[in-house]
């Protein structure tokens, strides 16, 4: 047994370490050296040598595998039964997103340099100055993370913006700045009133899957042609993940602080949940879909952990405007919001009503049209939506009762994709993706018209929960109160956001992500 070069896996190295760069995959350093040490390591028994490589072989497909930003293999075999719902069709428009041709050229190109360099270039010592380069990296970065101040949202009850953000000069690790982070936001409980006599309003809620700012961007839609009738605009708001069933339950759990994601599926105190705190006041609920709520058990979610009990409105008569991903129909939103407000909007005074659309979802079908990608029917099926959604609004206002209507819009659709996941993968809730624009606009006879009031700060659920019990606290639709000043006194939220076993969080005003409790990684930047 002697030491030696390690041949043609330099070529292994070499390319990981140009998908680091790219930013591509992560780079755990002490496996990789351990495997070049493992390859480096020459028998004088050939049949030693092909074991060698065989089982090198396979660990190394492991550890490239590892280091990608691809989802855990124990995570995929848990999503193995909604992945089985997926249409053909979108499996292979799924393929063509995933094979990246200019990735592939430089492949290539790396191939054949090292296959002509290996002549004369020692590539083992290269591979070793590779290792050593990101060592030094590592302990810069880790460094930088550790020793700047960080910027933290100490906010314990509603108050004004400019006492919202204040900067701690002791240093934490971004799991300390977590647990403060989760700690504050237990403290964050709404106070609805005990009960309410003022001028009676709707609460209608819009949860709109698939439509982040980045979206909204990449099709060439301005916030500001988007909602030009609405009176409040947030257009950083923290969705706080990047799948619908948490989205859901954290939007009507809105009314205490964000939770980890495994809190999500634990009971929660009945002050939490939104509709509960309306229901109280004697608000009727109701649940509405454009769809029948079956993938990944999203109805279950909602009567469960979101505590409205309804059961969501009947819509198998009503006509069919998409096919999803697994071909199950979606309706139009016009007529399922229409037949709603028609059949069900008079008999609650007031009403409180949960409204899910999958209308921009990733892989939907436009009904009777020719297939086409889902990424490129985008733009006329958010067109489509929206303009349903402006049909619905001048029916609410044409009926002549005081309404509060909130679009919140689940997660992006991640149209564009970035370095670490390709378009339409939100496996890791990136800040393109949880950075989603609400809206909000109120209709009424006595509501004074303002100028648009627009938050800019990063806010999340907490803060619409607060809107809507300031809204009942100063009688706002008999004409009392300012918008600007409801939404002045909002809490702003640092940006959080968390699926099952991976986080995102600022750090030193950069996003950093941390995958099955391993260590903290810089998001790579387009």
């Amino acid at each position: 047994m002697k030491l030696s070069g390690l041949g043609v896996w330099n070529l292994y190295f070499l390319v990981k370490f140009a998908l680091f760069y790219y930013g591509a995959i992560d780079f755990s350093l002490l496996a990789n050296a351990a495997l070049a040490a493992f390859f480096a390591i020459s028998y004088a028994h050939p049949f030693l040598n092909k074991v060698k490589h065989w089982l090198g072989a396979v660990i190394a497909i492991v550890l490239l595998y590892k280091d990608s930003w691809l989802p855990p293999i124990e995570r995929l075999t848990r999503q193995a039964g909604n992945v089985q719902d997926f249409s053909f069709g979108y499996f292979l428009e799924l393929m063509a997103r995933v094979i990246n041709v200019d990735m592939l050229l430089a492949l290539f190109v790396i191939t054949v340099c090292f296959w002509y360099c290996s002549q004369w270039i020692r590539f083992t010592t290269v591979t070793v100055a590779g290792l050593m380069f990101v060592a030094w990296q590592s302990n810069h970065s880790e460094d930088e993370l550790m020793t700047q101040p960080v910027a933290a949202n100490n906010v314990t009850t509603a108050a004004p913006r400019a006492q919202a953000q204040v900067v701690t000069q002791e240093a934490k690790s971004p799991d300390e700045q977590l647990k403060a982070f989760y700690e504050q936001q237990s403290r964050l409980i709404s106070q609805f009133p005990q009960q309410y006599n003022g001028e009676l309003f709707d609460v209608i809620v819009l949860n709109i899957c698939s439509m982040a700012v980045a979206d909204l961007e990449t099709i060439g839609v301005s916030l500001d042609d988007l909602y030009s009738d609405f009176d409040v605009v947030f257009s950083d708001f923290n969705s706080a993940t990047s799948y619908s069933g948490p989205a859901a339950i954290r939007l009507l759990r809105a009314s205490c602080g964000q939770t980890s994601q495994t809190a999500l599926f634990e009971n929660a105190p009945e002050q939490c949940h939104l509709f509960k705190n309306l229901e109280s006041l004697g608000y009727k609920s109701s649940v509405v879909m454009n769809h029948d709520g079956h993938f990944d058990e999203f109805k279950g979610l909602v009567k469960r952990f979101g505590k409205i009990d309804e059961q969501p409105y009947d819509i198998t008569n009503l006509p069919v405007a998409q096919y999803g991903f697994d071909n199950k129909p979606i309706y139009s939103d016009g007529a399922v919001l229409n037949s709603w407000l028609n059949e069900k909007g008079e008999d609650c005074a007031p009403c409180a009503m949960y409204y899910n659309t999958t209308s921009l979802h990733d892989g939907n079908q436009l009904a009777n049209q020719p297939r086409m990608s889902s990424l490129e029917s985008y733009p006329t099926r958010h067109k489509n939506l929206f303009n349903d959604i402006n049909g619905f609004i001048k029916n609410l206002e044409k009926r002549g009762r005081n309404v509060m209507l909130m679009i919140v819009p689940e997660h992006g659709a991640a149209l564009k994709g970035d370095k670490v996941q390709f378009a339409g993968l939100r496996e890791i809730p990136s800040p393109s993706i949880v950075s989603v624009p609400v809206a909000i606009k109120f209709i009424g006879k006595n509501v004074q018209s303002y100028s648009q009031t627009l938050v800019s700060e990063s806010t999340s659920y907490f803060g619409l929960s607060e809107l809507i019990s300031g809204v009942l606290s100063t009688n706002f639709f008999a004409g009392n109160g300012n918008i600007a000043d409801l939404v002045d006194t909002l809490p702003r939220a640092p940006k959080v956001a968390e699926n099952a076993d991976t986080i995102m969080m600022y750090v030193n005003k950069r996003p950093y992500i941390q995958l099955d409790g391993g260590d903290w990684t810089p998001y790579p930047q387009n």
